[in-house]
C-alpha cells in the first residue's frame, strides 16, 4: 500500500513538473484564421498539426521552430520561418534559418515575403505582430517570386486576395 501510494506522488509530480515546464515556455501553438474577402479561409493549427486552405484540406503541418526561429512546414508546398526575436532581423544569420525569407516590399514595419520552399504563398509579416496575412497564388503553380521582376508590381494590388488574421492570435511575432 505504501510503496503504490509512493509511486503514485512520484507520477503526479512529475506530471505536474512536465505540464509546468510547457506552460512555462510558451509552447502552446498556434490556432489562427485568416479570412479572404470572399470568404475564403486559411486554418493554421500547430496544435492539431493542420493547415487548411481553400486548395488543400487538414494537411499535415509541423511546427519545425527552435530557440532562434519561428518555423512551421507542410513538406508540400508551405514554409515559412523567422527570427524570434525583433532585435536579431536587423543582424540576424539568414542561414540559420530553416527556410530564407525574399523580401518583396517593405514600408514601415510591415514586410512582405515569400519562400522558396513555398513560392506559391506570400506573406505579410508585422514586427512584433508576425504574420498577419497570407496571399495565396491565383493557381496552384503562381510563383510570387515572379513579381521581383516586375517593375511595376506593386504589393497593395493584392490587397482584395488577402487572406487577413482575424480575432486576436499572433502567429511567428517576434519579440524584443
Amino acid at each position: 500500500m505504501i510503496r503504490g501510494t509512493q509511486t503514485l506522488i512520484l507520477l503526479a509530480t512529475l506530471l505536474l513538473a512536465a505540464a509546468a515546464q510547457q506552460v512555462s515556455s510558451g509552447n502552446t501553438g498556434y490556432h489562427s484564421k485568416f479570412v479572404a474577402s470572399n470568404g475564403d479561409v486559411i486554418k493554421l493549427d500547430t496544435r492539431a498539426g493542420t493547415l487548411d486552405t481553400p486548395r488543400t484540406h487538414s494537411t499535415d503541418l509541423q511546427d519545425c521552430s527552435d530557440k532562434f526561429q519561428v518555423c512551421l512546414t507542410d513538406h508540400h508546398g508551405f514554409a515559412f520561418a523567422y527570427f524570434r526575436k525583433c532585435r536579431d532581423m536587423a543582424y540576424g544569420d539568414m542561414s540559420r534559418l530553416s527556410f530564407r525569407p525574399i523580401l518583396v516590399s517593405a514600408l514601415h514595419n510591415n514586410s512582405w515575403m515569400v519562400f522558396d520552399a513555398a513560392p506559391n504563398y506570400l506573406f505579410h509579416y508585422v514586427d512584433s505582430k508576425g504574420i498577419v496575412g497570407i496571399y495565396i497564388g491565383a493557381t496552384a503553380s503562381y510563383d510570387f517570386r515572379s513579381v521581383l521582376r516586375d517593375p511595376k508590381f506593386k504589393v497593395f494590388d493584392l490587397d482584395s486576395t488577402e487572406y487577413r488574421i482575424v480575432g486576436s492570435d499572433t502567429v511567428a511575432a517576434c519579440t524584443e
